[in-house]
């Protein structure tokens, strides 16, 4: 028994191995440009052994994005636990984000990586893994602070708010100066959270289209 549990811990330890550079690779090259074979000797395995623990490229891939985001959901469901305001928690909400992107460069590069491809089936995969429980708790948030807006409109207008802050990182180092530290990321944390509530909660409808 002691040695077949052995042999199940090193074969899980394996497995993290694989997924560890498959998340690497698929971020440095895209999928198309990975091969079985730059895996197995990424992970220094035969392709053959690779085989052993996964069926094929796209199932690797799968498990990969899985490996990445796994514990994405339940931190945001966290997130929004307690008696914090609405506010202080859209401001939880967008440092937490603002942070997973701009400190997790495989995961941001993941995200970029697919939307380029356009591949719909590994879209939806990613969509569900690491947008819709963000989306949903921030579209939560904002019916509560301005149920006259479109909800959901506004959940992406702070999701796509903090990913353009993040890609566009390396374009504000260079024309500021300012570098993407944790007192950065702070600070656009809350002016952005400052930035919605007045651009999205206090300003009334306006009458006719702008």
């Amino acid at each position: 028994m002691q040695n077949a549990d052995k042999t199940n811990i090193e074969r899980s330890d394996k497995k993290t191995d694989i997924l560890k550079a498959a998340a690497l690779l698929f971020a440095q090259r895209g999928y198309a440009a990975v091969s079985m074979r730059d895996l197995a000797r990424q992970t220094q395995i035969t392709p053959a052994a690779l085989y052993h623990h996964f069926q094929d490229k796209a199932a690797i891939h799968s498990a990969a994005l899985q490996y990445i985001f796994s514990d994405k959901v339940t931190a945001v469901s966290d997130l929004v636990k307690g008696d914090d305001t609405s506010e202080v928690k859209l401001e939880k909400l967008i440092l937490w984000l603002t942070l997973q992107f701009a400190e997790n460069p495989i995961m941001m590069r993941l995200l970029q990586r697919e939307l380029l491809a356009g591949d719909k089936q590994r879209i939806k995969a990613l969509s569900e893994d690491v947008i819709t429980a963000p989306l949903q708790e921030i579209q939560r948030l904002m019916q509560k602070l301005a149920p006259d807006r479109d909800a959901r409109a506004s959940a992406f207008s702070v999701i796509s708010l903090i990913m353009g802050f993040v890609e566009l990182s390396p374009v504000r180092e260079h024309l500021t100066g300012q570098r993407g530290d944790r007192k950065t990321l702070l600070e656009f944390a809350s002016h952005a959270k400052q930035m919605i509530l007045c651009g999205l909660v206090t300003q009334p409808l306006p009458k006719e289209p702008c």
